[in-house]
């Protein structure tokens, strides 16, 4: 099972995903350009879910628009 990192704004909706666990410091107040969307976001919020088989774990970036 390969574990991803999704980026999700405030209101749950999905911004992108990248395979793998992104090797980043992650801060509340960080900046984040995320391709395809002309709005900079800020990390509010990070956690990482373990999964089982049929979910999709990993690290999930909480963001809002700045």
């Amino acid at each position: 099972m390969t574990k991803h990192t999704y980026f999700i704004d405030v209101n749950g909706d999905d911004l992108g995903n990248d395979e793998g666990i992104l090797p980043i410091s992650l801060y509340k107040g960080m900046r984040i350009t995320i391709h395809g969307y002309s709005e900079n976001y800020e990390v509010v919020e990070w956690n990482y879910h373990l999964g089982h088989e049929d979910e999709d774990g990993g690290l999930r970036i909480i963001v809002q628009s700045i």
